[in-house]
C-alpha cells in the first residue's frame, strides 16, 4: 500500500464561509446605513433612534470577518477575494442601472417645459445619487453575488447586478406613485 495515493485531511480543505458571510453582511449592513442616513439628511428626517447600533452591529461584523479571514489559510483568502469581486460587480451594474431608471423617471415627470426640466436637474442628482448607491449596493451586489456564484462567471454578476438594481429602484418608483 503506498502512502502517495491516499489523500490527506490537508488536501480537502473547504473555505470559511461564516467569516466571508459576516464580512458581506457588515459590509452590506454599514454601507445602507451610511447611505440612509445621508439620503435622510438631504431630505429632512433627523430621528433615527438605531442608527448607531446598526453601525455597530455591521462593524462588529467587518471586524470578525476580517480577522478570521487574515487568520484563515490561503482557500478562506481566496473564497472572499472572489465573493468582493462579484458582489463589487453586482454593485457597480446595480447603482449604474438604478441611476439611470430614477433619471429616466425625474425626467418623464418634468415634460412640461425645458424650464422645469433644467431647474430639475440638480435637486434631482443630489437625491437619485445616494438613492442609486442604495439600490445598487444592496440588491445589486447580492444580485451579482448570487448569479456570478450560480453560473461561475464574472460577467454574469454585472448582469445579475443590473437586473436588481433595475427591478428594486422600478419597485420603489412604482410605491412612490402609488404612496401619492
Amino acid at each position: 500500500m503506498s502512502l502517495q495515493n491516499k489523500q490527506t485531511e490537508l488536501d480537502e480543505t473547504q473555505p470559511d464561509r461564516l467569516a466571508c458571510a459576516l464580512l458581506i453582511i457588515g459590509i452590506l449592513i454599514v454601507c445602507q446605513v451610511v447611505l440612509y442616513r445621508i439620503i435622510s439628511y438631504i431630505v429632512g428626517i433627523w430621528r433615527q433612534p438605531y442608527i448607531l447600533l446598526l453601525i455597530f452591529l455591521g462593524g462588529i461584523g467587518i471586524v470578525y470577518g476580517l480577522f478570521r479571514t487574515v487568520r484563515g489559510g490561503s482557500v478562506t483568502k481566496q473564497f472572499v477575494k472572489a465573493t468582493l469581486i462579484k458582489m463589487r460587480n453586482g454593485a457597480i451594474a446595480g447603482s449604474a442601472i438604478a441611476f439611470v431608471v430614477l433619471q429616466i423617471a425625474q425626467v418623464s415627470a418634468n415634460h412640461d417645459s425645458w424650464y422645469n426640466w433644467f431647474n430639475a436637474v440638480i435637486p434631482s442628482l443630489i437625491i437619485d445619487i445616494p438613492g442609486a448607491l442604495f439600490f445598487g449596493i444592496s440588491t445589486g451586489g447580492i444580485g451579482g453575488l448570487i448569479l456570478g456564484n450560480i453560473w461561475k462567471n464574472n460577467k454574469v454578476a454585472f448582469v445579475g447586478g443590473a437586473i436588481a438594481g433595475v427591478i428594486t429602484s422600478f419597485l420603489f418608483i412604482l410605491n412612490y406613485i402609488r404612496s401619492l
